[in-house]
This record gives C-alpha cells, structure tokens and sequence, in this order.
C-alpha cells in the first residue's frame, strides 16, 4: 500500500502545478504522472484532486492558461519575416511613445500636486464631482 501523502508533497505537487509549462496541457493525469517523482508512486487523480491546496493551483493554472490562450487568439499572426519584423517596429515605437507621455503625464501630475499643497487643496476637495450642467436652458 503506497504511502500517504505528506503536506511536504502537496507543497512540491502544488509548486508543480502553479510551474506547468504553458506549451503543455495541464490534466489530472498529467498532474499524476509528474507527481510520481516526488512521491515515489503514481497517484490517482481523485486522491489529488481531494486536496484543496492542489484543487486551488489546479483551477487558477487553468484559467491561467486559458486567459493566455485566448489573448493569443486575438493576436493576428503575420503572413512573413519581413512583416513580422516591421510589426515589431512598429510596436516598440508606439511603446516608446507612450512610455514618453506617460512620463510628461506624471510630470505634470506632480506640478498639480506641488501648487494645489501650496494652496491648502485637500485630496476630498480635489477629487469632488464634476457640477452637473443643466441641458434645458
């Protein structure tokens, strides 16, 4: 009869499942046959899946992989090297450009804060609503 499973293993399984290679299905089976290396014998998917820590990492692997799966898909794929290429340069300077507003952004954002502190403005104060415009007249 193997031997019971110890909270050190489902430490190591758990580390397993939250590690699982993107390119590669994660399963229950799958699950078994690696935690066959950490405890000695292969376990049977229910005596896995009772355990919450190893449920949970499962699950959230899962949607995990899901989510990237499915962002992956809305990506269009170039038709050649050359395009791909350009896509890239394209990209890294669009990213550039943002990274560059962004920081005049927070320039900016520092300059307010700067002059509303020297005029006594709290953050309740500056982060009022808007007055709503009256439309019929």
């Amino acid at each position: 009869m193997p031997s019971p499973i110890t909270d050190k293993h489902l430490q190591h399984i758990a580390a397993l499942i939250r590690n699982w290679p993107a390119n590669e299905s994660i399963t229950w089976d799958a699950i078994c046959d690696a935690s066959e290396m950490i405890i000695g014998y292969k376990p049977t998917r229910q005596a896995l899946s009772k355990k919450p820590i190893l449920t949970n990492a499962y699950k959230t692997k899962k949607a995990e992989l899901k989510k990237k799966r499915l962002a992956l898909a809305d990506v269009s794929i170039p038709k050649s090297m050359p395009a791909a290429v350009e896509l890239i340069a394209k990209l890294r300077q669009e990213n550039l450009q943002l990274k560059q507003e962004l920081s005049r952004m927070a320039e900016t954002a520092q300059r307010f804060i700067h002059n509303a502190s020297l005029h006594n403005l709290t953050p309740s104060t500056l982060m009022r609503a808007l007055p709503k415009q009256n439309r019929k007249e």
